[in-house]
């Protein structure tokens, strides 16, 4: 009877793991073709760090680099090296952005229109316009 219990509990713990194993999945970012163009940084990026940069007191004034409140911003970005014109998809700014492992915004990875937003404005020379 001991034997049995065992081998009962040993494949319900093999069931379990196996299930917590299959059951993990891992979501690939991939860059699609939206089209978004002549991005501006004061109408299209600057509403993002906005909504989701400075508003909680992450990237602003007093708190971690870069300062992306709308008075520093576009400065900090240079000044911390956060911005990459000759491979702008290794923007430190859009790789952070779309990391899956350590997102930013710390409560999830932005949509997909938003962070292509950011890229096509580092494609389009950064521009402070």
């Amino acid at each position: 009877m001991l034997k049995l219990q065992s081998i009962f509990v040993l494949v319900l713990f093999f069931f379990g793991l196996s299930f917590f194993f299959f059951s993990c999945e891992w979501e690939e970012y991939e860059v699609s073709d939206i089209e978004i163009s002549e991005v501006s940084f004061s109408e299209d990026v600057m509403p993002i760090f906005n909504q989701s940069c400075n508003s909680i007191g992450c990237h602003n004034d007093t708190g971690i680099p870069p300062d992306l409140s709308p008075a520093n911003a576009y400065q900090d970005l240079f000044d911390t090296n956060m911005i990459d014109l000759n491979n702008p998809a290794q923007s430190e700014l859009y790789v952070r952005m779309i990391d899956v492992q350590s997102p930013m915004p710390l409560d999830g990875i932005l949509s997909e229109t938003l962070t292509r937003t950011v890229l096509v404005w580092i494609e389009e020379g950064a521009l402070d316009n």
